[in-house]
């Protein structure tokens, strides 16, 4: 049984290095699937090997997380292209909460977190260096943005903020300057590979994160100016292309207020808001930006997306995750990350992606082992 362990362990962390692996997707039969959701089947099936071992969940978080899972399978049910819908439901959702289920069952010291968050840590520092090279080669977008190998350069920014954050955590985990060094030099270029992408809802999240820590560190004031000092700064170079990009979310945030109250209770299904977004254009005026697969918000995209019930069980969740935290460092990394998400979030869809679904649920999944004290 130990050796199982320890094959589910480093199957976890496997998978955390292995995230950007979703973009290799192939078909099964008639089943889209991606290396990935693979992987965490696979490890999930591994884990039942030695299910009679694992405790049931605690009913704290159990019904938000089952508010959650009823919302976007009722929501997937109703869609009017069920297969699209299908496809985010298995591997945004479902895949990720199995993920969950495992990592909040498994995880029982911090050297289990350390393992994991390094996982995390070199996976970003990976993704960093090769989008280090396309920006050495020029491969930008036709605007100066660095995306690397990603969608947008909004994907590429969304995945490497929360591992940014996380493992800052890594400092209380290495004695040696030396390891130390080698963090910091990695986040630097996290940093500077962050800035390239010029995504200032992503600016606007580590500076949240950044501040929180400040504020529970009881540097209040060196918070409140460094907050206002990046904010100036941020704004005096904001371009003129991002301010009418602003005017295109505002259309796009209107355009899902109206589509919410026409569905207001089960949502239009996973992975729908572009072609209800198209639909509704008739009540607005000439559309700034045509392509818009999410409605670049994160609680909206829950309510269309899983509809009421989800939305509830997601704030319900997030209710429970920062009522349970402590002053101890590594829930203050946890929730500094998920601020991060949320206040990114409010601008994008720091969510609704194979990757970044996984990130959200390993934040989840340690919080609650950490509400344990098993950590």
């Amino acid at each position: 049984m130990d050796m199982l362990r320890k094959i589910i362990h480093f199957s976890i962390c496997l998978i955390i290095l292995s995230l950007p692996l979703y973009l290799l997707r192939f078909r099964i039969g008639w089943l889209p699937t991606n290396l990935l959701e693979l992987m965490l089947g696979g490890l999930f099936i591994i884990w039942l090997a030695q299910l009679k071992n694992v405790r049931p969940l605690t009913s704290s978080i159990f019904y938000p997380i089952f508010l959650i899972f009823l919302g976007i399978t009722i929501s997937t049910l109703l869609s009017a292209d069920l297969q699209t819908s299908a496809g985010i439901w298995k591997g945004w959702f479902i895949a990720p909460l199995l993920f969950f289920l495992v990592v909040a069952s498994e995880v029982k010291n911090k050297k289990q977190v350390r393992d994991i968050l390094l996982a995390l840590f070199l996976s970003g520092a990976g993704v960093s260096l090769a989008a280090f090279w396309y920006w050495l080669s020029n491969n930008l977008t036709y605007d100066g943005r660095l995306r690397a190998f990603y969608l947008s350069p909004n994907y590429l920014a969304m995945y490497l903020s929360p591992i940014l954050i996380l493992s800052f955590y890594l400092y209380f985990c290495f004695k040696k300057n030396i390891y130390k060094i080698l963090l910091f030099i990695v986040h630097c270029l996290s940093f500077i590979t962050i800035y390239l992408t010029y995504s200032y809802g992503a600016w606007l999240g580590i500076l949240a994160a950044l501040v929180f820590i400040l504020i529970i560190k009881k540097n209040k004031k060196i918070a409140l100016v460094f907050l206002l000092v990046a904010i100036v700064v941020l704004f005096l170079q904001m371009p003129l292309p991002k301010l009418q990009a602003l005017k295109s979310r505002l259309t796009i945030w209107q355009s899902a207020g109206e589509i919410i109250k026409d569905h207001f209770l089960i949502g239009i299904g996973p992975g729908m808001f572009q072609e209800y977004y198209l639909d509704y254009q008739a009540k607005f005026p000439p559309y700034l930006e045509w392509a818009a697969p999410q409605p670049h918000n994160l609680f909206l995209a829950f309510w269309l997306q899983t509809g009421l019930i989800g939305l509830i069980g997601f704030i319900w969740l997030l209710v429970i995750f920062f009522k349970g935290a402590s002053p101890k460092k590594l829930s203050v990394i946890l929730m500094a990350a998920m601020i991060y998400i949320l206040v990114h979030g409010l601008v994008d869809t720091t969510y609704w992606k194979n990757d970044l679904s996984v990130i959200f649920w390993l934040i989840i999944a340690l919080s609650y082992t950490l509400h344990l004290n098993r950590v």
